[in-house]
């Protein structure tokens, strides 16, 4: 039994985190610590465990084994590296970090501490996903050309606890916006399902339509378009977006020299087209419509790598590559041209 301890105690806990891992056998969500006053203990009454006062009082109880860190971008350094040092393993919450120096400075905690860190990059969990990742390396469509991604929701404050207030309209908080919150997804989807690093981008993510309360444009950006080209030769185009406002919009097509596959289409969740006209369809137990956001096993994937003491689904180091990207995707956005993928 692996007792964890949620940091962050906001929506993405209550909403993914909290439930995953209430309904694992092989963990128990035993606390809680939030630093907003009151919210750890109003969770820990929801859910049952105890509230933490104080982080060092949490991360000081040896009955601790691991932590979920769920807060805003620019704090998980700094919790990450001290719930390392002080022992547990920690899931961290995408993107795993601001910059890649506290990417970096994460990683050689794990490793100094001799403990698991891993990044919750929960979309490798989607079935679609991993029916198109099994598709590609079988040649079902023959060589991989190009990919188009698009990832949308109304925005974070429809599911944040703080409303438009949330941490992600702040630069302070967040560092970044869209393109982090919810193009680091797609970035660390495609790098999983092409199977290459990304090499450079081209990218626009400008400021569209969300605004404060006091009706000024939010510090960062709502929208971002990204052309990518990958290592591997691959070309493709990541589009993210908070204002998608009919709800999630996840539709990825992969385009092979044989054939073209279709993820999230509307009437099957995986369509392959091929070169010849003849179609396949593959359905799953479970076909969720598009809009809809489900649970993965990516907590439990966390709790087995330390109970089976194997390295994390999704490692550090594949965090890192997302940092690095994201920085690309910020430099080209701020120059008007092509950016380097820069890991040195």
């Amino acid at each position: 039994m692996v007792n964890v301890l949620m940091i962050g105690c906001g929506g993405i806990a209550g909403l993914r985190h909290i439930p995953a891992l209430s309904a694992n056998p092989d963990a128990c969500v035993y606390g809680f610590f939030d630093g907003a006053p009151g919210r750890a203990a109003a969770t820990a009454e929801k859910y049952g465990g105890k509230a933490y006062g104080s982080l060092e009082e949490a991360l000081a109880d040896p009955a601790i084994d691991a932590a979920v860190v769920c807060t805003p971008t620019k704090s998980h350094c700094a919790l990450t590296v001290q719930a390392l040092e002080a022992g547990k393993h920690v899931l961290c919450e995408k993107p795993m970090a601001a910059s890649a120096e506290d990417a970096r400075m994460m990683i050689a905690a794990s490793e100094k501490a001799g403990k698991k860190l891993m990044i919750s990059h929960n979309q490798r969990r989607y079935e679609p996903h991993i029916k198109a990742k099994e598709l590609l390396e079988r040649g079902e469509i023959g060589r991989l050309l190009t990919y188009r991604t698009f990832l949308g929701i109304k925005g974070p404050e429809y599911a944040s606890v703080d409303g438009v207030n949330n941490a992600y309209f702040s630069r302070a908080l967040s560092g970044r916006g869209v393109m982090s919150d919810v193009g680091s997804h797609r970035v660390d989807l495609m790098h999983y399902i092409v199977g290459s690093r990304y090499k450079r981008v081209l990218s626009y993510t400008p400021t569209l339509a969300k605004c404060k309360p006091d009706g000024t444009p939010i510090e960062v950006d709502d929208n971002s378009m990204s052309i990518v080209e990958m290592e591997s030769g691959v070309v493709g185009l990541i589009v993210t977006s908070w204002t998608s406002m009919s709800g999630n919009d996840r539709l990825t097509q992969l385009f092979g020299a044989e054939g073209v596959i279709t993820l999230y289409r509307e009437d099957h969740p995986v369509v392959v087209e091929y070169v010849d006209g003849t179609v396949a369809y593959y359905d799953f137990p479970s076909n969720p419509a598009q809009s809809e956001t489900l649970l993965t096993d990516i907590d439990a994937l966390f709790i087995r790598c330390i109970e089976d003491d194997t390295d994390p689904f999704v490692t550090g180091e594949d965090g890192l590559e997302v940092v690095l990207t994201l920085d690309a995707i910020e430099e080209s956005n701020r120059t008007g041209t092509w950016a380097e993928v820069r890991r040195r």
